[in-house]
């Protein structure tokens, strides 16, 4: 078995034991987001297909999180684009509703290239309005397999980015209790995405209620390649399709 798979099968057990571990506190409260996306960019010029799967659980004013990414299309080597676990608590502070948020992203970009960012983003939620704010430290790395056979690399097998600004602008057109709502988005982050600070995406955001525990959702995305590139220009789009499920909502 490579290196790779024993490090990413390594992230998967752990997540599963963490999210397992709470799927059985009786006082839990657990989720299902799943959805598709497809899209096009400088990237994928001929577009390409996604697929993700996130349970998370509540317990009291605490959460955690975690999440699979697969993507198809392109010249990509694997067909695992992503895995991310985060966790975080709410809290009531001057009669206003924030929010705190510890998070972790692999993404492997091929065989050889790995990314990880690390992050603590705080959400201040109002009737119509989200910020968030934050940051994270990223890097970029040759995986441990490549520095074995490659012995060059090993001092000087990485990059690191350790300060990041991580934030989001949301505007809802209605309250969070209401059955529908649409939503504008100006952010650096997604999901299983974190850009840099001058790569912000524009994001159109849609749900509809279909039942009390049962949620549909489309996000329509636009990219730029930054503020402060020479030619500013298109970078990309995705459409994402998506439901969420609260298993033991009364």
């Amino acid at each position: 078995m490579s290196q790779y798979m024993r490090t990413s099968g390594k992230f998967l057990a752990i997540s599963f034991i963490i999210l397992c571990f709470f799927w059985i506190k009786s006082s839990s409260q657990p989720t299902i987001m799943s959805f598709i996306e497809t899209g096009q960019n400088n990237i994928y010029k001929d577009g390409y297909f996604s697929f993700s799967v996130s349970p998370s659980y509540e317990f009291g004013k605490n959460f955690v999180e975690g999440g699979i990414l697969f993507s198809f299309g392109g010249e990509r080597e694997k067909n695992l684009t992503a895995c991310s676990v985060l966790g975080g608590h709410r809290f009531i502070f001057l009669k206003q509703s924030f929010n705190i948020t510890g998070l972790y992203l692999w993404k492997p970009f091929s065989t050889e290239l790995r990314e990880t960012n690390w992050g603590i983003v705080l959400n201040l939620e109002l009737p119509h309005f989200q910020f968030s704010l934050g940051n994270n430290y990223r890097t970029y790395r040759f995986s441990r397999e490549y520095i074995r056979l490659n012995e060059d690399f090993a001092d000087n097998s990485r990059i690191v980015e350790p300060w990041n600004l991580v934030y989001t602008f949301q505007y809802n057109l209605k309250k969070k209790e209401e059955k529908w709502n649409l939503m504008f988005s100006l952010t650096n982050s997604d999901y299983f995405i974190i850009e840099q600070e001058t790569n912000p995406m524009v994001i159109f955001k849609g749900y509809y209620q279909i039942k009390d525990n049962i949620q549909s959702f489309i996000d329509i995305g636009y990219k730029g390649v930054g503020f402060f590139n020479i030619k500013v220009d298109r970078f990309g789009y995705f459409l994402r399709l998506g439901i969420k499920w609260n298993i033991r909502k009364e």
